[in-house]
This record gives structure tokens, sequence and C-alpha cells, in this order.
């Protein structure tokens, strides 16, 4: 199948988006090197078929009416429910995210979907946040926990797992995407020390 978004254009993007990615991460509590492992996995999965879906549902021609979409490849469906579980605990709310609504978003309502996909398709940082919201609801939903410094390395893959398919044990893609992690995680580390030797 024809790839749109190679390694290297992944790699790209991510660099271009870092400063928004950190400020995600701060304001989530969600390390960088696991919101980027989800993106480049994402990324470099989208085929012509997600274009040609995305297509589907954004001119409604089509019985189709959600599609994941955006450098996360996120649902709208998905989206809402992650975008609820963070509301409901308090760590934003609708207006922050730039989500116009005088209702709570329901899932199983087509127009909220259908609003809530046209502003992931349209806003990549909305998009990259709904990711670090939906990888923060799968925590909490694999483990009980939000705390990342506590995961083990099978919690880890569990929640990367999640993020990808509604399942309770590890996937070869939450196996990928700990790989992704744990090169990000190194990047990371290494230029922290080579921060401190220049002090």
């Amino acid at each position: 199948m024809l790839k749109l978004i190679g390694k290297q254009r992944a790699e790209r993007i991510l660099e271009k988006y870092a400063p928004w990615l950190r400020t995600v991460s701060n304001k989530y509590a969600v390390p960088v090197p696991v919101i980027k492992a989800v993106l480049y996995q994402e990324m470099t999965d989208i085929d012509i078929l997600d274009a040609a879906a995305d297509l589907a549902v954004w001119t409604g021609l089509f019985p189709k009416k959600d599609s994941s979409t955006g450098y996360a490849q996120i649902f709208g469906y998905v989206a809402v429910n992650a975008v609820n579980f963070a509301v409901d605990r308090g760590l934003t709310d609708y207006a922050a995210l730039g989500i116009p609504s005088d209702h709570r978003l329901n899932s199983a309502d087509k127009k909220d979907v259908r609003m809530l996909w046209k502003l992931l398709r349209r806003d990549r940082r909305l998009n990259m946040e709904a990711a670090a919201l939906n990888i923060l609801s799968a925590a909490e939903e694999m483990t009980g926990r939000r705390d990342f410094s506590s995961f083990s390395d099978r919690e880890l893959q569990l929640i990367f797992t999640r993020y990808n398919a509604d399942i309770r044990r590890v996937s070869p893609y939450g196996q990928r995407v700990y790989s992704h992690y744990l090169r990000y995680k190194n990047a990371q580390n290494d230029l922290k020390d080579h921060k401190e030797e220049d002090k």
C-alpha cells in the first residue's frame, strides 16, 4: 500500500512541532517520547486508503461518517471520549481546547463527532493534543494510573496497544510503538547529557 508519510518526513514533522509537543507534555504530564512514539507510528502508517476515507467523511457524500484523521490518526468518536475523559478529571475544558460547544459532547451523536472530526482534520495542534489525551485515557484504563514514571515496560506496551485497539494484551503495534519510545527516550537522555557536559 502506498504510504503518504515516510520516516524522514515524519521526523521532520515531529521536529517542527517539538515546542508544541513540549507544551502538551507539560500540561498533561505525558512524556514527550511517549507522544512522539505514537505520532511517529501513526504518521508512517498513513496510506492512500486513509486519505480516501478522510475525503469520504469530509464531503459527506458517502455513508462513512468518521475516520482516523490527521497526524495522530484519531477517530472523531475516540477524540470525543478522550476529551471528555480529560474534562471530567479537570485537566482541561472545551474552551481551552478551542472546541465550540455549549453542551457535553456525545460520541454517539453524529453531529458532535463530525464537528470534532472537522477540527481534528484542520487543526494539527489539536490533533496532537487529542492524541495525548487518548494516551492518558488509555493509561488509566489499562493500569488505573496516569503517572508515567510508575509504568513498567509491559504497561507502556499495553497503553500503546490500547491507543490503537480495544484489546487487553500487548499487540505487535504496541511493541513497535514501544521501540520508538525507547529511541526517543534515549535521544532525549543523550541531549540532556550533552547539555550537562557543556555547563
